[in-house]
């Protein structure tokens, strides 16, 4: 056991000491990639047991509400960029109400975990292990951070497992004095106004695949 963890830190170090020499090139569109190995490195480097205590401490917090942080994202106007890869890390929230039913790891408390959402948690995870394809979440771009529309439980799923990165269907929201970061990744999707470009300036989930649809309402009187 000693044996693996000194290797797996071994490993760790030389990643961290590869991101080092690439910013020692000074080449700024690497930028975006050193930041992704280092966040690899990192998680890496965090041992399963330590990641579950850590979430589990945010879980006792609610999850941050884009539109309490920042309440002039309402006035922004929204513009699709397509499907990204994001790295989990920049997902720092929910664009949708009903901020008190789920802590800061995504998940519902414990008083919302119905039935049918526990079905559903158990295959999230069950695909994850399997390595299996999830649709993209869904979620808009804001002061440099992605906030969920819909994918709340795939996003638990992605950080309980320790994984680095996650598809996610990206809307940007610009405001009013502003230009949209970059272009779309998809003309066609902006010009027929995708269900998730409509919700994101309503501040609604729309994903075609709900894994949040699960959480049971009723649950909150109880």
């Amino acid at each position: 056991m000693t044996d693996d963890r000194e290797e797996t830190t071994s490993l760790a170090g030389r990643v961290g000491d590869l991101v080092e020499g690439v910013v020692g090139v000074g080449v700024d569109v690497v930028g975006g990639a050193v930041g992704a190995a280092r966040t690899a490195a990192h998680r890496w480097d965090e041992r399963p047991g330590a990641r579950v205590r850590r979430l589990r401490r945010l879980a006792r917090q609610p999850v941050p509400y884009l539109y309490d942080l920042h309440p002039d994202a309402r006035r922004a106007n929204p513009r699709e960029l397509g499907i990204k890869t994001l790295d989990v890390d920049l997902v720092a929230g929910t664009a949708v109400g009903g901020v008190t039913q789920r802590g800061s790891d995504f998940l519902p408390l414990k008083p919302f975990r119905s039935l049918n959402w526990q079905g559903r948690w158990q295959r999230i995870r069950a695909a994850i292990d399997r390595l299996a394809v999830l649709p993209p979440i869904d979620v808009v771009r804001y002061a440099d951070r992605y906030w969920v529309l819909d994918g709340h439980n795939r996003v638990a799923a992605a950080l309980y497992a320790g994984q680095v990165q996650i598809d996610a269907n990206v809307v940007e929201l610009v405001p009013p004095d502003a230009v949209p970061s970059e272009r779309p990744g998809d003309l066609a999707a902006v010009l027929t106004e995708s269900r998730a470009l409509r919700n994101a300036g309503e501040g609604r989930a729309g994903g075609t695949f709900r894994d949040d649809a699960s959480i049971d309402p009723s649950a909150e009187s109880s």
